[in-house]
Order: structure tokens, then C-alpha cells, then sequence
């Protein structure tokens, strides 16, 4: 006789948060978080630093949701911020020696995006695996732009141009936070409302149903690659934009990629796929946003921010193996 072994059940607590949008309990830790910041850290509420705050979210913000979208469909992209970085330089290598800056940031928005195509027809059509893959375009984007554009190590935005333009306020606002406002509620209508977004939420959650019910999920996966590599090229302008200068070392690298890793999950986008929300990320970003913000106003040394920032990512990562278990998620869709 064959004894069939049920899967474990999932408790009470854990059905009603795995069902639960996580965007509102991340929101209510970040204002828990400021609050704390505010009552321990001298001008940590003032208008300037908050302000400062809204603007580096909105720049790893806007990265996030194109990781969310890739991690939705069950992807990973880790080749976002090899783009990102690689086309603010060259965007404004290629302004230093005469180009216009519609030009340069045209020719660079199509440059990511043939790498987000790549990216996409290597693991869709190739199968092969998206970890190396997106690790690999990272990389090489970044070798190669240095090695054939880049000839000094700092780049400085020029005044009265676009990018400058970007670090600018509408209506007492910052320009970087109506840009990732528009792109926030659009990646909100794209999944929510197209056919398109929610079958790549559907692929994420089970890929061989949705593949067998006859959802072009080769296509789609393709797709969500190159979402996140233009979303990634626009997250690298708001930055240049923002601190006004970029250095050609690829030492901004790692960071650049851990953050948006981190608003991703802390956001509540699953990696398991198919799970999360776009509210979860702008959750995510604010409180990454504060979080860092804490770190650099008291001091700490980069290795216990390091620390730090990799022990909630690692508590996320746990966290969200919790809310949906490996063995269950496994009988749905193979591993990345």
C-alpha cells in the first residue's frame, strides 16, 4: 500500500498574511521607522532630508518595478543595474564630446533595450538560466561601455540641460517623484488591466498551466526583460539627474543591484512568482529610503550599513519563504 504524504497546511497567521497585500504592513514599519529617526536624529524630519529621501526612492524605485515585473512572471534580472549605471555614463560621455542630450538619451534608451531583448530571447527561447545570464549582460554592459566610450573617471551633468532639468521641482515638487509617480501607476494599469499583465502574473504563479491554457509565455518572458532593462536606463538618468555627476568605476555596481533587490522583496513581489503588488514596491522603496537615510545620518561605517541593509534583505528573503513554502511552489514551476 502507497501512503500518500500530505503537504504541510499553513497556519492561520500565515494564510491570512500570505493573503493579505504586504504593502500595508511594510507602510506602517516605515512610519514606525521614521518616527523612531525623527525622535533619535537631529534634522533626520526636516523638509530638505525628507525630500532627499523622496528622491532617492523615486531613482531605485523605478528600477524595482521593472525587477518586480521580471520576478512576477517568476524571472530574476540582475543586469539592471549594469544598465542603469552604463547608460547614465555614456549618456553623458556622448553629451561631452558634442551630442545633443535628446540624442544621447534616445540612443541610449534603445541601446537598454536591446540588451533587455537579450536578455529575454536567451532565457525564453534558449532556456538558459536567468541568474547567469542577467549577471553575465550586467557585467558586460558595464566592461564594455567603460572599455569603448569612457575616457575620464568623472562625468558631470550639464547645467541648463534635460538631466539638470530633472533635479527640479513642479509645483513645489521634485521632478524625480512625478517621474516615478507616472511610471508607478502605469506599471499599476499594466499589470492590473492589460491582458498582457496578468498573464505574466499567471505565468509567475504556475508557468506550465499558463502555457497549456495558451498564454504566449515565451513572448511574455522576453517582455519583462526588456521592461526592466528601459525602466532600469530611465532609474540611471533620474540618478545622474539627482547627484549631478557619475563616476565611470563600476564600483556603484553592487549597491545599485542590492537595493532594488531589496525594495523588491521587502515590498512583498514573492520570489516565488505570481504574488505581489505594485503598492508593495512603492512600500518597499520608502522604506529602504528611510532606512538608508538612518544609516548615513548616524555615521555608521559602510560595513555596518552593510551589515545591516544584508540582514533585512536576508529577514525578507526568510520571510517570504515562510508566507509560501519552496515544496509547495516547486510542484507549480521549476527553480530559476
Amino acid at each position: 500500500m502507497t501512503t500518500t504524504i500530505a503537504p504541510p497546511t499553513r497556519t492561520a497567521l500565515r494564510t491570512r498574511l500570505g493573503d493579505s497585500d504586504q504593502a500595508y504592513l511594510v507602510f506602517a514599519v516605515t512610519v514606525v521607522l521614521a518616527l523612531v529617526g525623527g525622535a533619535t536624529t537631529g534634522n533626520f524630519l526636516t523638509t530638505g532630508n525628507l525630500t532627499t529621501i523622496l528622491n532617492l526612492s523615486s531613482a531605485f524605485g523605478i528600477m524595482a518595478i521593472g525587477q518586480a515585473i521580471v520576478v512576477l512572471g517568476k524571472g530574476l534580472d540582475l543586469s539592471i543595474a549594469g544598465i542603469g549605471l552604463g547608460c547614465a555614463q555614456t549618456t553623458l560621455a556622448l553629451m561631452n564630446t558634442g551630442w545633443s542630450t535628446g540624442s544621447a538619451i534616445v540612443t541610449m534608451v534603445i541601446v537598454a533595450g536591446l540588451i533587455g531583448l537579450t536578455n529575454g530571447l536567451l532565457i525564453a527561447i534558449f532556456e538558459l538560466p536567468a541568474l547567469f545570464v542577467t549577471l553575465a549582460t550586467g557585467m558586460l554592459a558595464i566592461g564594455g561601455i567603460g572599455l569603448l566610450v569612457l575616457t575620464q573617471n568623472v562625468y558631470n551633468v550639464p547645467p541648463g540641460s534635460v538631466l539638470a532639468s530633472l533635479n527640479g521641482n513642479t509645483a513645489g515638487i521634485p521632478r524625480p517623484v512625478i517621474l516615478a509617480a507616472a511610471v508607478f501607476v502605469l506599471a499599476w494599469l499594466f499589470i492590473a488591466h492589460t491582458v498582457p499583465g496578468r498573464l505574466i502574473r499567471a505565468m509567475g504563479d504556475n508557468f506550465a498551466t499558463a502555457r497549456t491554457s495558451g498564454a504566449p509565455v515565451r513572448p511574455l518572458q522576453v517582455l519583462t526583460y526588456v521592461i526592466s532593462a528601459l525602466l532600469a536606463a530611465i532609474a540611471g538618468f533620474v540618478t545622474v539627474a539627482i547627484q549631478g555627476s557619475v563616476q565611470t568605476t563600476s564600483t556603484s555596481f553592487a549597491p545599485i543591484l542590492f537595493t532594488a533587490l531589496t525594495v523588491v522583496v521587502i515590498g512583498g513581489i514573492s520570489l516565488s512568482g505570481g504574488r505581489g503588488t505594485v503598492l508593495g514596491v512603492l512600500a518597499g522603496a520608502l522604506f529602504v529610503g528611510v532606512l538608508n537615510s538612518l544609516l548615513m545620518m548616524h555615521g555608521l561605517s559602510t560595513a555596518i550599513q552593510d551589515l545591516i541593509r544584508g540582514a533585512v534583505l536576508l529577514a525578507a528573503i526568510a520571510f517570504d519563504a515562510w508566507l509560501h513554502p519552496r515544496d509547495a511552489e516547486t510542484e507549480k514551476s521549476g527553480e530559476l
